[in-house]
């Protein structure tokens, strides 16, 4: 069985704590979100947790290159800090347009409070609707922990959105929770079935995290079939991870992130 400790080390991977849910259709877990937005703000802070703090923000920064007069859209935003962060990063450069998303209006309320950029949009975007923006409106598109917390046909809606805003020579930066990571949790006996048929994994003490399990492969045909090529990486915690968070040590070695490197397919 997993430890406890191990338990209290995934609060701030990255995805966003929820106590378990006695439904997890998408509908819930949003208006969920609403309700625990000032506990996740207080739980992820200005870095997004350990995980993210120590390793996968300068991940996701390293594959950018530059933010100089490129329009920019963040999907599942949560509250906020990144983009900040993003601009520290790329001092001097200015984005031609940023517009930060999230499904959930309190994060959004949230996210212009403590991290609002000067110029920045901030909009409710729902994953499974159409996004409200016209073709080959952005050059960076940022999905982190967002993809693996919904259905496959949701998936597979919001990634040919993603591939009609963006433009040819745009980049999409996605990460997910790692597939063998939640196998691990998987093998530990780890993972709860809800009633409604959808997956937990733990969080801190009896908080969970919906969860979608879908393999490497299931999410690069998810991409191919939007018309993305991409090229994936497996995301490891690190020692400055570890050390804040000791009980992921019992992870053995085992990527805590996919993060997945994505671009148009050329037609011709």
């Amino acid at each position: 069985m997993l430890t406890g400790r191990l338990y209290s080390t995934l609060e701030n991977l990255g995805s966003r704590a929820l106590p378990e849910l006695r439904n997890t259709r998408e509908t819930d877990a949003l208006a969920y979100y609403d309700r625990i937005a000032k506990q996740w703000h207080r739980a992820t802070g200005h870095s997004g947790g350990a995980f993210k703090r120590y390793v996968l923000n300068n991940q996701i920064l390293s594959r950018i290159g530059s933010v100089e007069g490129r329009a920019i859209l963040e999907l599942g935003a949560g509250n906020g800090y990144f983009v900040p962060l993003l601009l520290r990063r790329f001092s001097g450069q200015t984005p031609k347009r940023i517009v930060v998303t999230d499904a959930s209006d309190a994060l959004l309320d949230i996210a212009q409070r403590e991290f609002r950029v000067a110029g920045a949009e901030y909009l409710r975007l729902d994953l499974r609707q159409p996004f409200p923006f016209p073709d080959a409106s952005f050059d960076l598109l940022f999905a982190t922990m967002v993809f693996n917390e919904v259905s496959t046909p949701i998936l597979r809606r919001a990634l040919a959105q993603c591939a009609r805003v963006i433009t040819e020579d745009g980049l999409l930066v996605a990460t997910v929770t790692h597939p063998d990571f939640l196998g691990r949790l998987s093998k530990q006996g780890a993972l709860r079935r809800t009633p409604g048929g959808g997956l937990l994994m733990p969080g801190a003490g009896d908080m969970r995290l919906p969860i979608a399990r879908r393999s490497k492969a299931q999410y690069g045909r998810a991409l191919l079939a939007a018309g993305f090529t991409f090229v994936a990486h497996d995301i490891h915690p690190g020692a400055a991870v570890l050390k804040a968070k000791p009980g992921l040590r019992h992870s053995a070695g085992v990527p805590l992130a996919l993060l997945l490197e994505c671009r148009k397919r050329c037609s011709g």
